[in-house]
């Protein structure tokens, strides 16, 4: 679990208790009022109105959440035998071109720069009672074409 533990250390206050929620909850599915109300009570881990969630206190972003009926080409999650995972992650704004007006895309980039990781969100059930699963965290490992190639722990709980 070093290379996790290495990553997690360089956050710390709100972005790493949420990450550690991440951590914690990894493979389970969380309804979205769960999710949602985890603001309320402490620390918020993603937003309704975006799948990327870069919060306000930190250059980093925190989420990305992938919407069964969302606008973007998200890919399907690649699994590896030793446990971890890739998964291609598009971009806000449909125009690649464009990748660097969006705040939540350069906090993306500013992960992948630091080494800090991601929780990744995959909606698994629609409204009105929306459901994720929690995928776990990631680092993101590079972009691509639109894409950010997000890749999931192998020792990632769950």
């Amino acid at each position: 679990m070093s290379e996790l533990i290495v990553a997690l250390e360089k956050t710390d206050g709100e972005h790493r208790q949420a990450l550690d929620w991440f951590l914690r909850n990894t493979g389970r599915a969380i309804p979205w009022v769960r999710i949602e109300a985890q603001g309320a009570i402490g620390f918020r881990l993603a937003t309704r109105v975006k799948g990327i969630y870069k919060p306000h206190y930190t250059q980093y972003a925190l989420s990305v959440r992938q919407t069964l009926d969302g606008p973007y080409a998200d890919k399907r999650v690649g699994r590896r035998r030793d446990g971890s995972w890739v998964y291609p992650y598009f971009q806000e704004n449909s125009d690649p071109a464009q990748r660097d007006k969006a705040a939540t895309n350069r906090g993306l980039l500013r992960c992948r720069a630091d080494g800090v990781p991601v929780g990744v969100l995959l909606q698994i059930k629609l409204k009105p009672r929306s459901e994720y699963i929690v995928l776990g965290l990631a680092l993101v490992r590079e972009w691509n074409a639109g894409y950010f190639i997000l890749e999931g722990y192998a020792d990632n709980p769950g």
